[in-house]
């Protein structure tokens, strides 16, 4: 028996019984399914981020101080980190090019009789600007004299401004932020939207300004910029001795952009483990019933397997025939699986707005585990045919 004569006859069998085999085959689908979505919505995560991180500017050398240590999250609540630490890292940490603080808080903005609330104003300085990769498309940004001077100066973003002023331009018009005038100097380029968050919604006053709007000298973070990439280890353990120094203690955590990625994919992979597990069951439930179905098929047919050994047959030919046909039931099940899991994370991803990344590795270890779980499953039936005498073969009612 040829190879091509093996999957032809096999495909005859499964066709005469279609539902049986599409059932048979269900728990391979389902297994293969779990893993190439997750599998599939991970990379589009990953893609995305990436793809944030470079839009925004956000590079290797990119980093960020925060309240609170590793694992600490309740300490944010009782660090405080202020301008002042902000300052000493700049001065005390050659490591680091760039070091913007910023106050976030959400606000009340107002213009004439019309306003609104952002969720992000940000007490900054000319350094996210750099950090960022940001510019303005009218006006200007922020300046170190606005900074030291208290200076009561906003840039807003392209769809604040839409709101509060229409088509009417808003560069040298004064808003309310949160009750307190203030000058707008300038207009963010359009942004977009990060993780959820509107870009082109975000308003940027002097650090020092914010303290006296928001009432309080804590900041939310301190971003920043290494020198260098090679640079990014000295700098996390420079800012961690300034910090320790001036509180007395280690209290603070530097997030690298390495960092987060290394959490994502820590999440990541726990989720792919958890899925694999479950999985795997429903790829050993699918593989019984392939053998199960094998087994039957095998009964159903002793009398044709004692006709095919009578007019020569061999023992390997049986054998391959039915392993043929259990490797290509889960082979079949692998497909559907792995084209339902796409086509569902494709529409997830189209829904949420991220871009499909689908992971080939992914596709040929699925196809890989169909055929081995195909094998597997048919080893014992197709061994059980192959072994049967033709002479009861034949004689079997």
């Amino acid at each position: 028996m040829t190879f091509w004569e093996a999957i032809t006859m096999a495909w005859k069998d499964i066709m005469r019984a279609k539902m049986r085999s599409f059932l048979t085959m269900l728990g391979v689908i389902i297994g293969i399914f779990a893993v190439i979505s997750l599998v599939t919505l991970g990379e589009g995560m990953k893609g995305f981020m990436f793809e944030q991180i470079d839009k925004f500017g956000m590079g290797p050398t990119y980093m960020e101080v925060h309240p609170g240590k590793e694992g600490q999250l309740a300490a944010m609540a009782t660090v405080k980190i202020t301008y002042a630490d902000a300052k000493a890292i700049e001065e005390k940490c050659p490591s680091c090019e760039l070091v913007d603080p910023r106050n976030i808080q959400s606000g009340k903005i107002s213009y004439l009789d019309k306003s609104y609330t952002s969720p992000m104003i940000s007490g900054s300085t000319p350094a996210l600007m750099e950090q960022m990769n940001w510019g303005v498309s009218e006006g200007r940004y922020l300046s170190q004299v606005d900074v030291d001077g208290r200076k009561k100066v906003v840039v807003l973003g392209q769809d604040l401004a839409r709101k509060l002023f229409g088509g009417f331009p808003a560069v040298g018009e004064r808003v309310r932020i949160n009750g307190t005038k203030f000058l707008v100097i300038g207009l963010f380029k359009k942004k977009g939207s990060i993780m959820g968050f509107n870009m082109d919604e975000y308003v940027a006053i002097p650090v020092t300004t914010a303290e006296d709007v928001f009432e309080t000298d804590r900041l939310a973070e301190i971003g920043v910029v290494a020198r260098s990439i090679e640079l990014v280890p000295q700098a996390v353990a420079e800012i961690k001795e300034v910090m320790a120094e001036r509180h007395g203690g280690e209290d603070i955590r530097v997030d690298t952009m390495e960092n987060s990625m290394a959490m994502m994919d820590t999440i990541m992979n726990a989720l792919t483990a958890i899925v694999t597990g479950i999985a795997a069951i429903s790829l050993l439930v699918g593989g019984i019933g392939i053998m199960n179905i094998m087994l039957v098929a095998v009964n159903e047919r002793i009398r044709e397997i004692g006709v095919r050994k009578a007019i020569g047959a061999k023992k390997h030919d049986i054998l391959i025939q039915f392993l043929t046909e259990s490797v290509i039931i889960s082979l079949m099940g692998g497909f559907f699986g792995i084209i339902s899991g796409v086509g569902i994370a494709s529409l997830i991803m189209l829904a949420i707005g991220m871009p499909l990344v689908v992971s080939v590795w992914a596709i040929l270890l699925a196809t890989f585990v169909a055929i081995f779980v195909g094998v597997v499953s048919g080893v014992y039936p197709a061994m059980r045919a192959a072994a049967l005498d033709p002479v009861v073969a034949l004689r079997y009612e």
